[in-house]
């Protein structure tokens, strides 16, 4: 997340024909939909702690909706920041933007997590709803029927120069892919368990990984002009989807050796990663970076994206602490900071 913001935000004009700064963005590209995966995941480990504690299903379906409704009215509180502090239009707070799409797909998550009662059940409904949202994401861009919505509606299901960054199809169906293997991950009891589904995790990936690529390379099964790769394609959502999914049993085997600093820092990161987006965000693209924006070589801004992940590692603890001590806090802050760690 980090990275592709930066580089994106600070790399020279020169360096961007590069094809380390090509790869630099696809890697970072990856965020997303790893963002929205362990989401999804969350709301699975979140389903099964709370009832692990004596929450009726009820109950644990009404916080996890919430959850996501409060996620999906961030996104509006911070495109009000921006537009606050000069960075957007009064149109702006409208977009569509990774928040907004992840808010409302929780909310869809938590009422799939809720509809069956036991993990085989939850496992099946979250991976039929994750193909249909990939296969369906197609035919719904380019249906006639969107014209008649509301054009900020239109937004969420239509890319939209301007308005959109993310649209709800396909993307929302890395939260409900997320759900899938966060149910699995919950029901985990053993050592020898966690082993298994970590190396089948793994295969899935790969073989996963591998039929999207040969897909990718038959004919379209849609109609001419409905669907292309680097769009809304099953395909490519599948290829994206399946290197995120073997990111799990690489950082579950990378823990063992990686340096204690380091496995450290990344669990800070990853346990406050909504308040890492809010703030960098603003740090990278915002006002007080307006002396970087596309004057760094490439290199630097890989240095730059190291130095800000350090700095977002040392201000979470600090938040934390901030928030912890409310004396003297601004209420309404204390509370924005508070729902983003």
């Amino acid at each position: 997340m980090v990275l592709a913001h930066v580089v994106d935000a600070w790399t020279r004009e020169a360096d961007r024909d590069r094809s380390s700064y090509y790869w630099a963005t696809f890697l970072g590209g990856l965020a997303a939909p790893a963002f929205l995966f362990l989401a999804g995941l969350g709301t699975a480990l979140s389903g099964a702690s709370q009832r692990r504690r004596g929450r009726s299903a009820a109950e644990v379906r009404r916080a996890l909706v919430l959850r996501g409704l409060t996620i999906f009215g961030l996104a509006f509180a911070f495109r009000l920041q921006a537009f606050i502090l000069g960075l957007g239009r009064p149109v702006d707070l409208l977009k569509v933007d990774v928040l907004n799409v992840m808010g409302l797909a929780l909310v869809v998550a938590a009422l799939l997590w809720s509809l069956v009662d036991d993990d085989r059940g939850r496992v099946w409904l979250a991976v039929l709803a994750t193909a249909a949202l990939a296969f369906v994401a197609p035919l719904v861009r380019t249906a006639g029927w969107i014209d008649w919505l509301p054009a900020p509606l239109q937004w969420y299901l239509r890319p939209t120069p301007g308005h959109t960054n993310f649209t709800l199809l396909p993307w929302a169906a890395f939260v409900t892919a997320g759900l899938a293997v966060g149910v699995r991950v919950a029901g985990v009891k053993a050592a020898d368990d966690e082993w298994r589904l970590q190396r089948a995790l793994a295969v899935l990936a790969v073989l996963g990984t591998a039929a999207a690529y040969w897909a990718s390379l038959q004919p379209s099964i849609y109609p001419p002009g409905r669907s292309t790769f680097w769009g809304p394609s099953p395909a490519f959502f599948a290829i994206r989807l399946g290197i995120v999914l073997a990111l799990m049993p690489l950082c579950w085997s990378l823990r063992r050796v990686m340096p204690a600093g380091v496995g450290a820092a990344l669990a800070t990161l990853g346990a406050a990663s909504l308040f890492v987006y809010w703030v960098h965000i603003e740090l990278v693209y915002g006002g007080p970076a307006i002396v970087l924006k596309r004057r760094l070589p490439f290199e630097a801004s890989l240095v730059a994206t190291l130095l800000v992940a350090w700095g977002m590692a040392r201000l979470v603890p600090w938040a934390r602490r901030w928030v912890a001590a409310p004396s003297g806090r601004p209420e309404p802050i204390r509370q924005l900071v508070a729902k983003l760690l």
